[in-house]
């Protein structure tokens, strides 16, 4: 039964990442953009503020590249 419970608290809980903008501020860049995952896609603009849902918006691997970007910051949100 306890299983079953933590099964469903895995599923209902999102990872969310938030962009909160480039590390240099005078850098002038207001959009941080990514290369499309698909080749008929399009490329993905992020801006400062904007929340990303891991597996709707990118996927887990764009996610952890995010998170150790060097010249963006980028924040796993947590509530």
């Amino acid at each position: 039964m306890a299983e079953k419970n933590e099964n469903k608290e895995k599923q209902t809980t999102e990872r969310k990442i938030i962009c909160k903008g480039p590390v240099d501020k005078n850098n002038g860049a207001i959009i941080f953009r990514l290369p499309p995952e698909r080749k008929d896609g399009k490329d993905f603009d992020i801006a400062k503020g904007q929340t990303l849902v891991v597996g709707t918006d990118i996927s887990e691997e764009v996610a952890d590249q995010l998170l150790n970007s060097k010249s963006w910051k980028f924040e796993e949100v947590t509530k």
